[in-house]
């Protein structure tokens, strides 16, 4: 069997849900993935084979050479919770005799089985309900779970001991978003940091991927905390996990939390927790103004499409979030860091 999801790194890890419950009815099976390179460690606990494609460089004979690999693989059966239509012609170019997707989006034309898109159900949640097909009855564990990687874990505690951090005494900032519709303004979270530094003498460590380095510098108060570029998935797993919360919008940090079971708080622009990007678990808040114009997407946009305003994310404040988080900011001995609710 082979699992598709080639989207982003949140969207990667909530697939985990549908790998578990793959194993879970068939521990014998051969499963593979196809997912982008830098995306391929969060799935590979689960897989006994990987296939990549970097889609940002590939050229068409990257794709026919990957196709080729798939065809003479001779899987019996592909689910595919990405939903584009190059997903779906692949895969029926692909040969696979059996197709498992969802009815929406442009890869459903080529899908032998379509699963009812549940547009407000959780996403761990929904992606298992492809699992339906094959076991109409069974039950499945909605929320992500990342792979135990000992390297990711000793490097993110050399990492700490190298800032001189400790677990729970710190918090983990994401400002970055890939759409600027999910992205609360740089200067926010700057005063959201000094804010837990002058009230709580907490420090915070800034994440975000390879190109997310001038945002982290525009918010880290210590430039030694500013880890944006610097870490793996895995290794900014590891980092949330040992913090006191974190901060992010509707992103794969938000994703990554949930899946260590760390506590956060995840702030809402554009999107709203309503379409399924909201973890169910007791360890997560959600942040949102309510506005005429809210949500205007489901997925984010390079945007604001009413002049630019960006009212949903400039008007809730650091106060807000502080205190939103106040019980475990003011509480750390209550917290039990690290373990899933």
């Amino acid at each position: 069997m082979l699992v598709v999801q080639t989207a982003f790194l949140g969207d990667v890890v909530l697939a985990t849900s549908l790998f578990k419950g793959l194993r879970q009815l068939f521990p014998k099976v051969e499963v593979a993935s196809l997912t982008l390179p830098e995306t391929e460690p969060v799935v590979k606990d689960w897989v006994d084979r990987s296939f990549l494609i970097d889609k940002r460089t590939a050229t068409d004979a990257d794709w026919q050479r990957l196709a080729n690999e798939i065809k003479s693989a001779r899987f019996d059966l592909v689910l595919t919770p990405h939903r584009s239509y190059r997903t779906g012609l692949l895969l029926k170019r692909c040969g696979i005799p059996i197709r498992i997707g969802f009815n929406r989006g442009g890869g459903a034309f080529f899908m032998t089985h379509r699963v009812q898109y549940d547009r407000f159900a959780y996403e761990g949640a929904r992606n298992t309900m492809l699992l339906q097909v094959l076991a109409p009855d069974s039950a499945f564990d909605p929320l992500p779970e990342l792979p135990s990687d000992t390297a990711a874990l000793d490097s993110a505690r050399r990492t700490l001991v190298r800032l001189g951090l400790t677990e729970g005494d710190f918090v983990v900032l994401a400002p970055a978003s890939v759409w600027t519709t999910k992205a609360w303004p740089t200067e926010s979270y700057r005063e959201l940091a000094q804010g837990l530094r002058d009230t709580y003498g907490i420090r915070s460590v800034i994440i975000g991927g390879p190109g997310d380095r001038d945002c982290g510098d525009a918010v880290a108060l210590e430039p030694s905390l500013n880890l944006t570029g610097r870490l793996t998935p895995l290794e900014a797993a590891e980092v949330i996990r040992k913090s006191r919360l974190l901060v992010s919008g509707d992103s794969a940090p938000a994703h990554l939390a949930t899946a260590v079971g760390a506590c956060q708080v995840v702030i809402y622009g554009s999107t709203t927790q309503r379409y399924g990007f909201f973890p169910p678990t007791e360890r997560a808040r959600a942040l949102g103004i309510d506005l005429w114009c809210r949500p205007c997407t489901d997925h984010g946009r390079k945007r604001c499409p009413q002049w630019g305003h960006l009212h949903c994310l400039r008007r809730i404040t650091p106060q807000d979030v502080i205190e939103t988080t106040a019980h475990w900011l003011m509480s750390p001995h209550q917290v039990d860091f690290g373990k899933q609710p």
